[in-house]
């Protein structure tokens, strides 16, 4: 089970999770508005995109660049190289206990 923190400007909401579930599954866990995720968590339609808190950065693992994740980040208005992922895309860790991410303005 890991903590994981969803902020939106002074706003937090906090998610319990199961390890191997989603980032994707605890937001919708939360229904969370702000992540729409059209594709279900197919890694289809970029609806799901967040910015990682830059503490985590380099404890996340990185994008896989054969999937559809870095082109559909890339066509995001608000993409950031470092802090863009898909919550579809990121499978949830022990060591991710504590995690901050970002919501994006719509």
């Amino acid at each position: 089970m890991a903590k994981i923190y969803f902020k939106k400007k002074d706003i937090i909401v906090e998610s319990e999770i199961n390890v191997g579930q989603t980032l994707l599954d605890a937001a919708k866990k939360m229904d969370i508005s702000d992540i729409t995720a059209d594709c279900k968590g197919n890694c289809a339609c970029g609806t799901c995109h967040v910015h990682i808190d830059e503490k985590w950065v380099d404890i996340i693992e990185p994008i896989y660049l054969a999937s559809l994740e870095p082109y559909l980040l890339e066509k995001s208005k608000q993409y950031n190289k470092k802090l863009s992922r898909l919550c579809c895309q990121i499978e949830i860790k022990n060591e991710y206990d504590g995690l901050i991410v970002h919501l994006l303005e719509s």
